[in-house]
């Protein structure tokens, strides 16, 4: 078929979809998530940050090794038409260094402007000590020199190699909608939902992974795309209320008139003001807030509606055992060696870990029992 026909009718059975609460594209089309989650969704943020280099083959089979349920991760779309792996439209320049081993300039390497190859020469393994982002992440990170940018497909590849038969990706379309969100807007904004919907959608049936994947978005546009393309796949709204977070990441813009830029095509007037009927709305089988916006009442309404909680990104104690009161189903943690601390006291079945120690991306962590080791500073480190 056409690729532009097909990304008009694509379009065209989106606009369809969103056309109020009534006429929402679950009540339209019959969906059939896939996933099928069995036990609590444990997931480390990113590969879990806060112990490997984010976003990395490391980090990802990190978090096999601690037997996540889902592998948090996020995706960007390349001037080749690939997908690969990071939170960031541009190369971050507090983890990335160029081939003379220097931390590159700030917002110079735009993702939707580079091929694969030209990705593939610069190292994101080591975080810049002397950077801002070091002293949130980089204290208890273990550092893996000469880390590359993997795509998506890698990551596929990795799973098979670890033999894990059962974890999921939870892959984040990373594209800002939102005009007034700056570089991250200019960064992603000609790249085309649809074109980047299905390349992941290519990727996920040549693995064979229709039941183990899920794609999150803050961009909600992308949720019926999704479910137009291929209805099997398990989608998950992201959101952010608070303005505070700025335009580069969702906002719900209750206390505007209007449409969101970041709904879809949905005004959240039309929903009482309410997120969850919005999400049910648009398509997601999962909702994913910012932990500290929700209530019991939320995850009960949520639940209501046949919709899972998964909260982000939760790294404390303290609202971790907060949040399991409420009944999320899953958490999202930079700290993946700490929340299943805490899970496994709770009581919460757990998958058990999977292990390759043959594979280059083994970095050494004690899959028998989850402890901590101290690095350099006293710091404790997930190993």
């Amino acid at each position: 078929m056409n690729s532009k026909l097909m990304k008009r009718m694509v379009l065209a059975g989106v606009a369809t979809a969103v056309i109020g609460f009534g006429g929402s594209l679950v009540d339209q089309q019959q969906a059939y998530a896939k996933v099928n989650f069995d036990v609590f969704d444990f997931q480390p943020h990113r590969g879990g940050r806060d112990a490997r280099p984010e976003n990395t083959l490391y980090s990802y089979a990190y978090a096999m090794e601690m037997g996540a349920t889902s592998i948090e991760c996020d995706m960007q779309f390349t001037k080749d038409g690939k997908i690969v792996m990071s939170h960031n439209p541009v190369l971050n320049h507090d983890i990335t260094r160029d081939k003379n081993g220097n931390y590159i300039e700030n917002g110079k390497y735009v993702i939707s402007q580079m091929t694969v190859n030209e990705i593939k020469k610069f190292d994101i393994g080591v975080m810049d000590p002397k950077g801002e982002y070091y002293e949130g992440h980089g204290k208890t990170q273990i550092a893996q020199p000469g880390a590359q940018m993997p795509t998506l497909e890698e990551l596929f590849q990795l799973i098979k190699e670890y033999g894990d038969d059962k974890v999921v990706v939870n892959a984040e379309t990373k594209l800002c909608i939102d005009p007034e969100g700056g570089a991250a807007y200019t960064a992603t904004k000609d790249v085309d939902p649809v074109a980047f919907v299905t390349e992941f959608n290519r990727l996920v049936k040549k693995y064979d992974m229709e039941d183990r994947v899920t794609l999150q978005t803050f961009d909600w546009r992308t949720i019926p795309i999704m479910k137009q393309i291929n209805p099997n796949i398990t989608t998950v709204a992201l959101w952010c209320e608070q303005p505070s977070w700025g335009r580069d990441s969702v906002c719900l813009r209750a206390y505007e008139e209007g449409k969101s830029p970041w709904l879809g095509g949905l005004d959240i007037d039309d929903y009482q003001g309410n997120p969850y009927l919005a999400a049910k709305a648009i398509g997601a089988d999962v909702v994913s807030p910012y932990y500290p916006e929700i209530s019991q009442d939320d995850v009960a309404l949520a639940h209501s509606l046949g919709m899972k909680v998964v909260p982000w990104t939760v790294n404390s104690r303290e609202d971790m055992e907060m949040l399991l009161h409420m009944g999320v189903d899953g958490m999202i943690s930079d700290k993946p060696w700490l929340l299943r601390t805490v899970l496994e006291e709770k009581g919460v079945e757990l998958r058990d870990p999977v292990v390759n120690l043959k594979s280059k991306y083994h970095t050494g962590t004690n899959y028998n029992r989850v402890h901590t080791t101290k690095l350099a500073g006293g710091m404790d480190a997930a190993y």
